[in-house]
C-alpha cells in the first residue's frame, strides 16, 4: 500500500508538540557551506559574566540545537554547533574575537582587544543551557560592538544559525522569515487571486492570470493594471507590499480597482481569495504521445499530470501510444509527490525507502494498487540537473523495468531532509534520512543512471538513427544494464562515467523517446535492457514521520522567481 504516514514528537526543550511535515522543502538556496575552521584568536583579561539570559534569543537558539541533536542524520556535539555559531557570529565584526578553552571549560569574548566576557561552557547534553550561552554571547557582543547592535535581529539570529549548520552536510541550512515564508507558500500554496505580476515604473502589470481562479472568474486579463487594492493606490509603493496585501487568508475578500487597456477610468472588483498553487507541470502532445515537463514537485503536480492524462485521453478518443515524463533540471520538492506521481504508474512493488539515525526515518513506500496508467509506454528524461524527488520517481520506474530513462546521469542527490518550522517562524532544514532505490541501492552520490544515454550523442538526425540502433542491437544496456544493487563504489565511479551528466536539455532526448514509445518492438528492446528490479528494498519499519525530500540544485534566480511568482 502506498504509505504516508504523519507523526508527533514531543519537544525535548520545552514540553511543546513539534509536527513533522510530510511535506518537505521544494525550493532552496543551494551555496557551499563552508565547513567550520576554528575560531578566531582571542585575548586574555576579560570580565565575568552575569547570569544566562532565558529569554526568546535563547530559547530560539536552543530549539535549533535541540532539533539538530534529535533528528540530523548523523550525531553533532552542542559544543561544536555552538562554538561554529559564536564563529559566524564574528564575522559580523571584525573587532569581535572568541577563544574556547577546553581545559578550563570556559570562553571568553574580546571586542577590540578588551575583554568583555567569560563564559562557562555547560554540559555537552544540554541543549537548553547551550542555548542561552549563545544568547548570553550575541548581547555582550551587541553591547560592546555598536555595529553589531546596529543590526536587525534577524540578521543576527542568521549568522547564528549559519554558524550552526556550517557542521552539517550541505542540504541543511536555516532560512530566515521572510525566505521561509516565500518557500511555505511555493511548497504548500498561499490565499490569493491567482495572477502574477510585473512592477515597472510604478505600474503593476498582469502578466498572467491562473484559469479558474479568482481573477480569472473576475475576468481580469494580462495587460490589465491593478491601480489600487482595498482602498490604497499602488502608485509608489515597493513590489513586496502590493504582492502582501494580494494575499492574505483562504476565503476572504480583496477589493481591486483594475484599469483595462484603453480605457479612461479603472474599474472596481470585489474578488474571494482561493488557494493558490505555484504550477510545475508544463503539458503537450504530439499526435497520441503525452509530454509532462516537471519543473518540480509541489502540493498540485501529480493531481496536474493526472488532470492533463485525462484531458489528453479524451482528445485522443481513450487511446494513448505512450507518455514521456521530462524530469531534466527538475531539482525536485516534496517527497510524498515523488511517491504518488509513481504510484499512478506501478501496479504494486516498491517505490523508494528512507533509513536514517532518528527511528521515524524509516520508512517504506509502495505502490497502492490503484495506479491509473499501468500499461502504457513509459518514457522518463533525465539529465545532469534531476536531482532529489525527480530521482527517486525515475530510479523508481527504472528499477521496476516499468519505463525507458533516457538522457544522462543524474545529480545523485539522496538524502531526505525535513523543514521545521521555528519560534521566530524561520525554518530549519535538516538532513534526516538517506534514500534508498527498490533494486537496493543508495542515491546519494550514485543517482541515476539511464538505460539510454544520450551524453555523447549530437543533436541531428544521425545521433537519433545512433540511438535507434543502439536500442535495437541491445546495445542500450550494456554496462548500463549491471545490478545497481551489486556495484561497489570504484564500479558505480565508472558507470556514470560511462554516462557523464550534463545540464543541457537536447531536443534528441524527446525524439528519442517518442520514436522508442511509438515502435512496440523498440520499446521492448529498451526495457529489456533495464538493470534487474528487485522485489523490494531492505529498509525498515512502515511507521512513523513521513519526510520529504529537498531540492538540491539551486533554482537560478530564486530572487528574481519570488518576484515574478503568482499572487
Amino acid at each position: 500500500m502506498l504509505i504516508a504516514v504523519a507523526c508527533v514528537l514531543p519537544y525535548k526543550g520545552s514540553g511543546e508538540p513539534r509536527g513533522l511535515s510530510i511535506r518537505a522543502l521544494s525550493y532552496l538556496r543551494l551555496a557551499t557551506v563552508a565547513a567550520w575552521a576554528g575560531l578566531l584568536l582571542a585575548v586574555a583579561g576579560c570580565a565575568t559574566r552575569g547570569p544566562l539570559p532565558a529569554d526568546g534569543e535563547g530559547q530560539l537558539f536552543a530549539r535549533g540545537l535541540d532539533e539538530i541533536d534529535d533528528l540530523y542524520i548523523e550525531p553533532v556535539s552542542n559544543r561544536r554547533l555552538a562554538l561554529a555559531a559564536i564563529e559566524r557570529l564574528t564575522r559580523l565584526d571584525g573587532d569581535l574575537g572568541v577563544s574556547d578553552s577546553s581545559v578550563a571549560g570556559a570562553l571568553a569574548l574580546s571586542y577590540g582587544g578588551r575583554g568583555i566576557g567569560v563564559f562557562t561552557m555547560p554540559d555537552e547534553a544540554n541543549s537548553r543551557e547551550w542555548g542561552e550561552l549563545l544568547a548570553a554571547v550575541v548581547t555582550a557582543a551587541k553591547d560592546a560592538a555598536p555595529r553589531l547592535a546596529a543590526l536587525p535581529q534577524d540578521t543576527i539570529n542568521e549568522a547564528v544559525f549559519d554558524g550552526m549548520s556550517a557542521p552539517l552536510d550541505r542540504f541543511s541550512h536555516y532560512s530566515p522569515p521572510k525566505l521561509a515564508r516565500a518557500q511555505r507558500a511555493a511548497r504548500d500554496g498561499f490565499g490569493g487571486i491567482g495572477v502574477t505580476l510585473e512592477a515597472k515604473s510604478d505600474i503593476f502589470r498582469v502578466t498572467a492570470v491562473m484559469s479558474q481562479g479568482p481573477a480569472d472568474r473576475a475576468g481580469i486579463r494580462p495587460q490589465d493594471q491593478i491601480v489600487a487594492i482595498d482602498g490604497v493606490a499602488t502608485l509608489g509603493r515597493s513590489y513586496e507590499e502590493v504582492a502582501r496585501q494580494l494575499r492574505g487568508p483562504v476565503g476572504s475578500a480583496v477589493a481591486l480597482s483594475v484599469l483595462r487597456p484603453g480605457a479612461a477610468q479603472p474599474g472596481d472588483l470585489r474578488l474571494s481569495r482561493t488557494l493558490v498553487i505555484a504550477p510545475t507541470v508544463a503539458v503537450s502532445h504530439d499526435s497520441d504521445i503525452a509530454v509532462f515537463h516537471i519543473g518540480g514537485f509541489n502540493r498540485s503536480t501529480t493531481q496536474r499530470i493526472a488532470d492533463g492524462l485525462a484531458q489528453i485521453r479524451q482528445q485522443e478518443g481513450g487511446h494513448l501510444a505512450g507518455i514521456v515524463l521530462d524530469l531534466r533540471s527538475s531539482p525536485g520538492g516534496l517527497l510524498d509527490q515523488a511517491v504518488s506521481l509513481a504510484d499512478l504508474f506501478i501496479h504494486d512493488g516498491p517505490i523508494v525507502s528512507t533509513v536514517g539515525r532518528h527511528p521515524a526515518s524509516h520508512q517504506y513506500f509502495a505502490a497502492s494498487g490503484a495506479g491509473i496508467v499501468l500499461e502504457t509506454p513509459l518514457a522518463v528524461l533525465i539529465n545532469g540537473g534531476s536531482a532529489s524527488a525527480a530521482e527517486i520517481l525515475a530510479a523508481a520506474l527504472q528499477d521496476v523495468g516499468r519505463a525507458v530513462v533516457i538522457g544522462s546521469s543524474s545529480y545523485g542527490k539522496g538524502t531526505v531532509q525535513t523543514v521545521l518550522r521555528l519560534p521566530n517562524d524561520g525554518e530549519l532544514t535538516l538532513t534526516w534520512a538517506r534514500l534508498i532505490t527498490p533494486s537496493g541501492y543508495y542515491l546519494q552520490t550514485h543517482g541515476v543512471v539511464p538505460t539510454l544515454c544520450t551524453a555523447d550523442l549530437g543533436d541531428d538526425e544521425q545521433a537519433l538513427e545512433i540511438g535507434l540502433q543502439r536500442v535495437a542491437a541491445g546495445a542500450a544496456g550494456g554496462s548500463l544494464a549491471a545490478p545497481r544493487a551489486t556495484l561497489d563504489e570504484v564500479a558505480w565511479s565508472e558507470l556514470r562515467r560511462s554516462c557523464p551528466g550534463r545540464r543541457t536539455s537536447p531536443a534528441i532526448d524527446l525524439k528519442l523517446a517518442e520514436r522508442i514509445l511509438a515502435d512496440p518492438k523498440l520499446y521492448g528492446a529498451a526495457l529489456h535492457a533495464l538493470p534487474g528490479a528487485t522485489t523490494g528494498a531492505t529498509t525498515g519499519a512502515t511507521t512513523g514521520a513521513t519526510h520529504l525530500s529537498e531540492s538540491a540544485p539551486a533554482l537560478t534566480g530564486l530572487n528574481r522567481a519570488l518576484s515574478s511568482r503568482p499572487h
